[in-house]
């Protein structure tokens, strides 16, 4: 039996941060003092920001196929709880309750892929809130806790880095709106820990602009690079 090393996805995701925002002040060095520096800035934020947001992501699909690797259990009761409700309707309650599933005991990475996604995208969600909804489902209580554990902070954060990524992939109304809201929201109050990345009444026309300005300890890009490293790493 082959269990996946989840604290090494952990430990990988944590170094691929690092690796990468190494990179990013290497080119910050570069261009400052040149005629194209705001620009440049610009774009190598909002590019940082796309980078380091999927590798959250891909962090989040990882654990949640690792955790239910090493511990199935919670995900095959919701399974079943699905396919008895679905014989429920289909049928009746009295052919549900008569209705026997039994999954093995470990669920091998390659047929868990297949499982969680028979298309082979990764495990992803809209928000924080339906990635909590989802831990419980799935997870076995000691590796669900800490998605519950996270912060209205934490949760903020994630859900504006999220609405950013976003929007610079897509440049569209719809997802500038949505990231404007999100920003608008990410400070949760006065002892919050993303303090510095709020606006005001005006929204957010330019990413790499936002993105560059002055933060406590240097630009919000290195904000929401330390808050989504430590975030995924609390996981």
């Amino acid at each position: 039996m082959n269990k996946i090393n989840t604290k090494k996805i952990i430990s990988d995701f944590s170094g691929r941060i690092d690796a990468k925002r190494a990179w990013f002040d290497r080119l910050v060095v570069h261009v400052m003092g040149t005629p194209t520096e705001l620009s440049d800035l610009n774009f190598l934020c909002e590019n940082y920001l796309a980078s380091i947001y999927v590798e959250f992501e891909c962090l989040v699909s990882d654990l949640f196929h690792g955790y239910i690797n090493n511990s199935n259990k919670t995900y095959l009761f919701n399974i079943e709880s699905k396919i008895k409700n679905s014989i429920s309707e289909k049928y009746s309650p009295w052919h549900a309750s008569h209705t026997s599933f039994s999954g093995p005991k470990h669920i091998a990475s390659a047929q868990l892929s297949m499982l969680l996604d028979p298309t082979s995208w990764n495990v992803t969600f809209r928000d924080v809130a339906a990635m909590r909804v989802k831990a419980k489902e799935w997870l076995a209580p000691t590796h669900e806790k800490a998605f519950s554990a996270l912060s209205v902070s934490d949760a903020a954060l994630v859900d504006a880095a999220h609405a950013i990524r976003n929007c610079i992939a897509h440049n569209s109304e719809g997802s500038r709106k949505v990231m404007n809201a999100k920003v608008r929201a990410v400070v949760t109050g006065p002892a919050c820990t993303n303090s510095g990345l709020e606006i005001g009444a005006n929204n957010i026309n330019s990413i790499g602009k936002y993105l560059r300005a002055a933060a406590p300890g240097g630009m919000r890009i290195g904000v929401y690079s330390d808050r989504l490293k430590a975030v995924g790493a609390s996981l």
